[in-house]
């Protein structure tokens, strides 16, 4: 993965993985003579880069309808689907319903008009995947009459994040981000208002305050100038380590090098750094939300997302307790298990299945 990669593609390349493996033909729309490789990196697909803002939408109204005929079924990883019910089924994973949820995503024009045409074309799809029991709250809350369709399957974790890692890439990690101080704490996500990084930074400032020591790693999908001027506000210039964008080698060596991985996101529709950071067996301190819940579970602490206070004494108390922090990274493997692609991909083989044979009685004369 490339952080600046989408969570959709991310997201994509893992299920289209987990279901090779447990062998469930796969094939892509959208890429005439480009074969997917599930083993590659992005599906063995170069990134398209430099398309026009129509490219989208002529895709999402036009494009996915031409479904090859030997399909049995078509997966849309994301919300758009097409403007009417077509022969083929279709199942339609939706990650979350922040734009919805919050105002604060839905301000411009362009965002009110799509998710004005995502009101209209959700209730085509053949079954809706919900990948927590609080995006199917949401989806009950926002699309009462299609609660009905929807089945709670969670994401997955690629499996780079199971592995150990050797000392060799520690060091590598290392030296490229330049990483000399500890305690380490690592966030991996976005920097849009929910993601409450500043925070997190002024959390980090008062701990690493009475440690006289500490390195904040901030891995974002992009530059953000709040996120600078909160570390530049608060000093934390010389303790923060930012970079926007690395490999998934890089990046899952990071896990291993931190102390703590902490998530202070407001809202998600699931939690994939957490999830992330269970499988590498990393001490996670995050935002007590109902999607974050559902993923750490009691295997990390939970807090009060906005509130600095309880976040200096969660972190306080994960670095000073080698015994917490133990028994947090070995609990949190096990439960990382429930995350492998492996896993998840059957249960949408057993979705698919139920989908399939639904549409073929509701066929027969």
């Amino acid at each position: 993965m490339q952080m600046g990669q989408t969570g959709t593609e991310e997201y994509t390349e893992g299920l289209v993985w987990g279901l090779n493996r447990i062998g469930v033909s796969v094939v892509g729309m959208g890429r005439p003579g480009s074969a997917i490789l599930p083993d590659q990196p992005g599906l063995g697909l170069p990134p398209r880069k430099g398309r026009p803002w129509w490219a989208k939408w002529w895709w999402e109204n036009f494009g996915v309808t031409g479904i090859p005929k030997e399909a049995d079924l078509l997966q849309i990883p994301y919300m758009a689907h097409p403007p009417r019910t077509l022969k083929t089924p279709i199942v339609v994973t939706v990650h979350d319903l922040i734009p919805f949820r919050l105002d604060a995503y839905r301000q411009r024009f362009k965002e009110r008009a799509y998710f004005t045409m995502v009101r209209q074309r959700l209730p085509y799809a053949t079954a809706l995947v919900a990948i927590s029991e609080a995006t199917r709250r949401d989806i009950q809350d926002f699309f009462p009459a299609l609660a009905h369709k929807v089945t709670v399957i969670p994401n997955g974790v690629h499996p780079a994040f199971f592995q150990a890692v050797t000392e060799e890439q520690l060091q590598v990690a290392k030296e490229h981000f330049q990483l000399v101080r500890r305690p380490r704490i690592l966030y991996v996500g976005g920097y849009d208002e929910r993601k409450n990084v500043s925070t997190l930074v002024a959390a980090a400032r008062e701990v690493f305050a009475r440690r006289h020591d500490g390195e904040l790693v901030l891995v974002g999908a992009k530059a953000h100038l709040e996120v600078h001027r909160v570390i530049e506000e608060l000093g934390m210039r010389a303790h923060t380590v930012l970079t926007p964008r690395i490999s998934r080698e890089l990046l899952v060596a990071l896990y291993h090098a931190a102390d703590i991985f902490a998530f202070p996101s407001t809202f998600e529709g699931f939690g994939l750094g957490p999830a992330q950071a269970l499988a590498a067996g990393v001490p996670i301190v995050a935002g007590d939300t109902p999607a974050v819940r559902e993923v750490v579970g009691a295997e990390g602490i939970l807090v009060r997302p906005k509130v600095v206070d309880d976040w200096i004494e969660a972190l306080q108390q994960t670095i000073a307790s080698p015994a917490l922090t133990q028994s947090m990274m070995t609990r949190g493997r096990m439960r990382a298990e429930d995350f492998r692609w492996e896993k998840v991909a059957k249960a949408y083989q057993d979705l698919y299945a139920r989908v399939v044979d639904h549409r073929g009685k509701t066929d027969r004369p």
